[in-house]
């Protein structure tokens, strides 16, 4: 099993590849999927609760 380190390591890394992608491509709709999947991406690494903290949900 990874560390969350690790997984925010990769998926930040992986963000930023396809950051550079989209800055590269030249056809509209590609640019448009590389800004989405990097977005899903840094969703991994800034949405992932710290290692032992509590969720709670809204009342």
């Amino acid at each position: 099993m990874t560390s969350p380190e690790i997984d925010e390591d990769y998926f930040y890394q992986r963000a930023e590849t396809e950051l550079e992608l989209a800055q590269k491509a030249t056809h509209p709709a590609a640019v448009r999927a590389h800004y989405i999947i990097a977005n899903h991406y840094l969703d991994r690494v800034y949405s992932q609760p710290a290692e032992g903290a509590v969720i709670e949900a809204a009342e």
